[in-house]
């Protein structure tokens, strides 16, 4: 796929999905284009409702998003710089999800189909300093790569790499692997994604592939809309408290509403409303309410806070690039 750098800059989603659905079209050579279409719009609009903002378990839902690609499957994502040799040198965050239904409505797969996985171990499958498994050439802001990975399941011996350790236990046949540049000043920053295919003929693959390889550049759209060009360092992801109020205010209710909800004091419902306007940049709840839900992003505010750094003096701990860290550690 293309370059897709200008979406960044304001390129309406409409456009945008329009523009990957006949890519994807493109990619398809004989495969069920209906069937390819309705699980891509199903798949885009999940990732459209994604947070504006970096909570803790962003990764987690996009993992979700990926899995309605196929049931049953298992999804990990994780971004962090990856170097030319596809070792991750830094792991900013990892998530990982198991698709729960079928978007087949005439077909669901027995419960015997899923097999058991430990989220929490492919979450840390993937650390600083390890080679990912799957290779590819270094991305620029916004180019994307997507590959389907023939790993065979069990009982066939193959070489130990780290991508047949994270999924030879869970028996899949296929793993689509993807990579997207994500826009800013860090090179090599990048959203890594791995969907596990149980039990899918070559026509489903390919199929599930080009959606694939549709959708994930609008992840990282949605990534760096959420935290920004940059790393967040640990002190900016949202607290499961703070997004638990950040989402009462969207949904239009007053801070004493909210505090006899949660059963806390008004004086403490208002330090996490303080506490959210600062870690996204709002000075007013205005702001707040369109960085929640996405339609403004990070970068004014990070913008404007660069401007007010004195003139020789370096910037703060909290915008040091690299500083960031898996807010899970």
């Amino acid at each position: 796929m293309g370059e897709v750098s200008g979406l960044y800059k304001g390129v309406p989603e409409a456009l945008f999905n329009l523009a990957v659905i006949f890519d994807m079209a493109a990619q398809l050579r004989g495969c069920s284009m209906k069937a390819a279409a309705i699980t891509t719009s199903h798949v885009m609009e999940s990732i459209c409702q994604l947070p504006g903002v970096a909570t803790l378990d962003w990764c987690d839902r996009a993992a979700a998003c990926l899995a309605r690609i196929h049931h049953p499957g298992i999804v990990t994502v994780a971004v962090g710089q990856v170097d030319a040799r596809c070792v991750m040198t830094s792991l900013e965050v990892a998530g990982a999800a198991a698709s729960t239904t079928s978007l087949n409505a005439e077909w669901t797969p027995p419960a015997e189909a899923m097999p058991r996985v430990d989220l929490q171990t492919l979450r840390e499958s993937l650390k600083d300093g390890d080679w990912i498994g799957w290779a590819f050439q270094p991305l620029s802001n916004g180019m994307v790569h997507s590959d389907v990975v023939r790993t065979g399941g069990p009982g066939i011996r193959r070489p130990a790499s780290p991508l047949n350790l994270r999924w030879d236990p869970v028996g899949a046949s296929d793993v689509l692997v993807g990579a997207v540049g994500l826009i800013g000043p860090l090179p090599g920053r990048t959203l890594i994604a791995e969907v596990a295919l149980i039990g899918c003929s070559p026509q489903e693959v390919a199929r599930y592939s080009a959606v694939f390889g549709a959708v994930l550049p609008l992840m990282g759209v949605r990534y760096v809309n959420a935290i920004g060009p940059m790393p967040a360092d640990r002190h900016s992801w949202l607290t499961p408290r703070e997004e638990t109020i950040l989402w009462k205010l969207v949904a239009g209710k007053k801070v004493p509403q909210i505090a006899a909800e949660l059963h806390r004091s008004v004086y403490t419902v208002h330090d996490h409303v303080k506490s959210l306007h600062r870690k996204l940049g709002a000075t007013n709840r205005g702001q707040l309410v369109s960085r929640a839900l996405g339609h403004l992003g990070p970068l004014i505010a990070r913008a404007d806070e660069a401007t007010m750094e004195e003139p020789g003096r370096p910037p703060s701990a909290n915008t040091a690039p690299g500083s960031a860290r898996n807010p899970r550690a």
